[in-house]
């Protein structure tokens, strides 16, 4: 049987092809000193200091960045995490909720370097054993929790291909290959997992990326971090394109190999970590009044284009792996980029209102445990003996009760152990 495909966004309407983006971690809406990791970390405040940059750097002597407390960049999440809940309820509405997948990695590949950016400006070094234990803090627990209840599921209800839907799923979600067991088509069909594979495709790249930044900063080179960036830029995007026309005739296997993979999705991730470059190093300071507004217009428009895209842009067509995904990975780029600079803008102040933060710092959550609970509790004879609707509002409670209980038992114990370490 061929794999499920799953995706986030649009996909058939006989569910035999799903796809869910993964949603980059929250953003604390604090101004604490210790960063939060990404679906992105937010990065450390940076204390008064007169290190200079390096004498290569792109600009001599830059205004200070400081991510601290930005709320519109957690509350951006809401409504992408919504989208994704929306199309999985039943993989009809919101075709095209494969673009929220795009702003998740734009966002990601930027709160992750400027928070390493920045630590390597503080301490002229990037501590690769503190970096990967936030990461395995901030995103494992809740991945452990989930294939807890997985399992507790498993002891009352029969799974069907259990080794695979739940267990290797969860073998894949932990040690973080599902992206290629998608790609390959190795996957069972329904895995209960399936969404992981955004995850993956995050954790493998910045496993790369912060090997990358500290050969940057440790060899005196900011610039070549910028290199690194525009070459990933290059690569993943001439990587997609060369097995999209390579290929005999575009097919769903073609397709799947090209969305799931990490080799050919990096390219947003890319672009995000050129953006936290960019900002670290004073780019996004002080813009004058008219520049400011003109990229506020562009945001609006990128906003339409995503929405129109959220409508009208199902799955499994080649322009969407051709043209789709740059064209909107470039307007993920444009929102998040208005955001950082224009903070008090009515579109910025707007998402970040306390209701879409709060779901922004549950979104990790929401993300890899809804489609276990999407597929235990089905509509109809088969499932709840319940109509759709009434499913869909007993589904919805269940994860976010979930994801409130893991926020405030876990998940922020958890951060506040980390700041208290930090400090010592």
């Amino acid at each position: 049987m061929r794999a499920a495909t799953v995706v986030t966004g649009a996909g058939t309407p006989d569910r035999s092809n799903v796809i869910a983006a993964e949603p980059a971690e929250p953003v604390v809406a604090t101004a604490a000193a210790q960063p939060v990791p990404a679906p992105g970390d937010a990065a450390p405040a940076d204390p008064p200091a007169s290190d200079a940059p390096a004498s290569d750097g792109p600009r001599s002597d830059p205004p200070r960045f400081r991510l601290g407390n930005r709320p519109p960049l957690t509350g951006i999440r809401a409504p992408l995490i919504l989208a994704v809940l929306v199309y999985h309820s039943n993989f009809r509405t919101l075709p095209g909720a494969w673009v929220t997948l795009q702003v998740f990695f734009v966002l990601s590949g930027f709160l992750i370097t400027a928070m390493l950016a920045s630590e390597g400006r503080r301490n002229g070094r990037i501590s690769l054993a503190r970096f990967y234990s936030r990461r395995a803090a901030r995103l494992l627990p809740p991945l452990a929790l989930v294939i807890v209840l997985m399992a507790v599921y498993a002891a009352f209800v029969s799974v069907a291909d259990a080794s695979q839907r739940l267990w290797g799923d969860s073998a894949a979600a932990i040690f973080y290959y599902a992206d290629y067991r998608q790609a390959l088509g190795d996957a069972p069909f329904f895995g209960y997992l399936a969404q992981t594979w955004s995850l993956s495709v995050e954790e493998q790249f910045y496993v790369i990326w912060s090997v990358l930044m500290v050969l940057a900063i440790a060899t005196n080179r900011r610039r070549l971090a910028y290199w690194f960036a525009v070459a990933g830029i290059v690569a993943s995007t001439a990587d997609r394109l060369w097995i999209v026309f390579s290929a005999p005739r575009f097919d769903h296997a073609v397709f799947t190999r090209v969305y799931y993979a990490f080799d050919t999705r990096a390219d947003a991730i890319f672009l995000g970590c050129l953006l936290g470059l960019l900002a670290n190093d004073g780019y996004f300071s002080a813009w004058r009044p008219w520049a400011s507004r003109l990229l506020s217009a562009g945001a609006v428009c990128s906003a339409a284009f995503l929405v129109w895209i959220l409508f009208s842009a199902p799955l499994f067509h080649e322009n969407l792996v051709v043209w789709w995904l740059p064209a909107t990975t470039l307007a993920s780029a444009v929102i998040i980029l208005s955001l950082i600079i224009s903070p008090l803008s009515i579109g910025a102040r707007f998402i970040g209102l306390a209701p879409f933060v709060f779901v922004g710092d549950l979104s990790y959550m929401l993300y890899i445990v809804h489609f276990p609970v999407y597929l235990a509790l089905q509509p109809g004879a088969d499932g709840t003996h319940l109509p759709y609707l009434p499913t869909e509002i007993l589904r919805l409670g269940v994860i976010f009760a979930i994801a409130v209980a893991s926020w405030y038992l876990m998940e922020q114990p958890l951060m506040r152990w980390r700041r208290r370490s930090a400090a010592r």
